[in-house]
């Protein structure tokens, strides 16, 4: 072989594996592409399957867990969890606190912490997700929010988890003065909200709390099982230590509203009940009351609860036309 062909070969040697090599890189972008897609697609319906809209109309597309656990296996494949780029990283414990891999996403954001020691936002990623891995994560969560705060003490949503973690360990003092700083820094965290109207509502403030949570409206939406979780154990310490409000219809109108969101429909009956009779002109608290008593079955008295409402206020179009239907449904 004379030395021209021999050059020659490895000339078209070398450019055959770049070519193979390009080919294989976007393969691979290809397949990271539709694999983000799929996190989209997976995020945008379990957005609109939490909406109120989708929940009083259900029947729609559901998120597929299958995307995520399909994008995950991509993510791996192409290196993600492996790599030394943060936004890479980032994209990668998303997805994981997606799946609720808590402490893997906890573990990859402490990752992006030794790459960029200096940025306060991951440190309280890394102890977001170390906060929803259970007990075994608590040390673990509270290094790195007491690091981001040390970094940045403005950062709402770290004094949020650290309330959140306080909150759940019973320690309410701390909770309460952790929510406050989040709420200083952001005023309309939803879950800082929640958390500290849970507070209000264990120390006997019945109004500040229910009004928190009304103000909230649609943004409190996604947060439902956390706020009745935190309402039920609120409510079982209040009434254990006896409390006690004045017997007045506010009062008792803001502590049926609580009562609701704490999943106690019943009780959320009696007391919308209580404080219609204090003040019959009230027709927001009948037309609650005509809801819940709808959602619990008793169909005439909820028509009941809405023929009250419309003669203390007749210009209501949405409860004529409940009405309407109830009484076309028969009792």
């Amino acid at each position: 072989m004379t030395p021209n062909s021999r050059t020659l070969r490895n000339t078209t040697i070398t450019a055959l594996l770049a070519a193979v090599g390009v080919m294989s890189a976007a393969a691979g972008q290809d397949a990271l592409s539709a694999a983000r897609a799929k996190v989209d697609r997976y995020r945008s319906l379990a957005k609109t399957a939490a909406s109120p809209a989708a929940m009083l109309a259900p029947g729609g597309a559901q998120p597929d867990r299958g995307d995520l656990l399909d994008a995950l296996a991509v993510f791996q494949k192409e290196g993600l969890d492996r790599s030394n780029d943060t936004a890479l990283l980032h994209e990668y414990a998303e997805l994981l606190e997606l799946l609720g891999y808590y402490d893997l996403a906890g573990e990859t954001h402490e990752r992006r912490a030794v790459l960029a020691p200096e940025n306060a936002a991951v440190w309280a990623a890394a102890g977001r997700a170390w906060a929803q891995a259970g007990a075994h994560g608590l040390e673990r969560a509270l290094n790195a929010l007491q690091k981001a705060l040390d970094l940045s003490p403005d950062n709402g949503e770290a004094w949020f988890w650290l309330g959140h973690l306080r909150h759940r360990e019973g320690l309410y003092d701390a909770a309460r003065e952790a929510y406050a700083r989040a709420l200083e820094k952001s005023p309309r965290l939803p879950r800082a909200v929640i958390g500290m109207a849970a507070l209000d509502l264990r120390a006997g403030d019945i109004l500040k709390a229910s009004q928190a949570l009304d103000a909230l409206g649609q943004a409190a939406q996604p947060h439902d099982v956390e706020t009745r979780t935190l309402l039920r154990k609120a409510l079982y310490d209040y009434e254990s230590a006896r409390g006690f409000f004045a017997d007045e219809a506010p009062l008792h109108a803001a502590y049926a509203r609580l009562l609701y969101r704490a999943g106690r429909l019943p009780d959320a009956a009696l007391a919308a009940k209580h404080a219609s009779e204090m003040n019959p002109a009230d027709a927001d608290t009948l037309n609650f009351l005509g809801a819940v008593l709808l959602q619990m079955g008793s169909v005439e008295q909820a028509a009941q609860a809405y023929e009250k409402s419309l003669a203390a206020r007749p210009n209501q179009p949405s409860v004529e036309q409940a009405l309407t239907q109830l009484r076309g449904t028969g009792k």
